[in-house]
């Protein structure tokens, strides 16, 4: 499940996100872990058309993968309830249009909504995806508060939410002053949310950290984390050896900020 799918596909140039760590990173050597050169091979056709695949696009294209693998097509994977929700007419718009050859339910929809509505599914396993914009301070909230619903209902789900590393302070944009960042912090403070439900549940609780620039008051997301519950045995081993070759494409002083940490220990 994907509570926040977006737009499906999104352009580069009008969304601005081609970048000098961008093109660095499509550059496969013969150090990059094999982990992300699966990645780079999904999404280098729709870089190639100046576009970039969203979390739907990435899943479905990575269920294509393991159907080679398996000498199968798609299809095999027909019996597996996939369910995408936006909740914004535009954006739900491209999301059918985009999704419109796989075999996902796409929902207009809340997706804290469609989590609490579906929760737990039959059969009992899954992984649900929550990357909310994070444009009003109340979605954090809105995060800690769906994720316990659902851990009461669905205790052994895996649950990837992303979250934004924010920089103290910011440039603003009309007085040119600096001043403080008005969010920052609460990533933080959600994820001391999460390590209290992940203890309390008996559960394993995973972070992961990428910064690709230094906290400054010219940038004001500086990096993305992600905290998984009940992540899959050896995860934690395959990010960090992620993790370290992204490190070497990140901006100088960056590298340190970047992490994967066991915030709970798995049972």
């Amino acid at each position: 499940m994907d509570t926040h799918a977006g737009n499906g596909c999104y352009d580069i140039q009008e969304q601005g996100h081609h970048d000098e760590v961008a093109a660095r990173f499509l550059q496969e050597t013969s150090q990059t872990p094999a982990i992300i050169v699966d990645y780079m091979r999904l999404i280098k056709p729709y870089m190639a058309k100046l576009s970039y695949p969203g979390s739907p696009l990435v899943a479905w294209e990575m269920l294509g993968l393991l159907a080679q693998e398996k000498g199968a097509d798609q299809n095999t994977f027909a019996h597996v309830n996939m369910h995408i929700s936006e909740l914004h007419p535009s954006a739900y718009s491209d999301l059918k249009q985009w999704t419109s050859h796989s075999e996902f339910h796409c929902h207009h929809r809340d997706g804290f909504e469609l989590l609490n509505a579906l929760t737990p599914p039959k059969p009992n396993r899954g992984l649900v995806l929550i990357d909310p914009p994070y444009e009003q301070v109340v979605e954090y909230e809105q995060v800690v508060e769906s994720i316990s619903k659902a851990l009461s209902k669905w205790q052994n789900g895996i649950y990837a939410i992303w979250y934004p590393l924010l920089s103290q302070q910011r440039i603003d944009r009309v007085s040119g002053a600096t001043v403080d960042t008005p969010k920052h912090g609460l990533s933080e403070k959600m994820l001391l949310a999460f390590t209290e439900l992940a203890a309390q549940h008996k559960i394993g609780l995973l972070d992961i950290q990428f910064a690709h620039q230094t906290p400054s008051e010219n940038v004001g997301m500086y990096g993305s984390g992600m905290v998984v519950f009940n992540p899959p045995w050896h995860f934690d081993s395959t990010l960090k050896s992620a993790l370290e070759y992204l490190k070497t494409l990140a901006h100088a002083g960056a590298s340190d900020l970047s992490k994967v940490s066991m915030l709970v220990d798995p049972p």
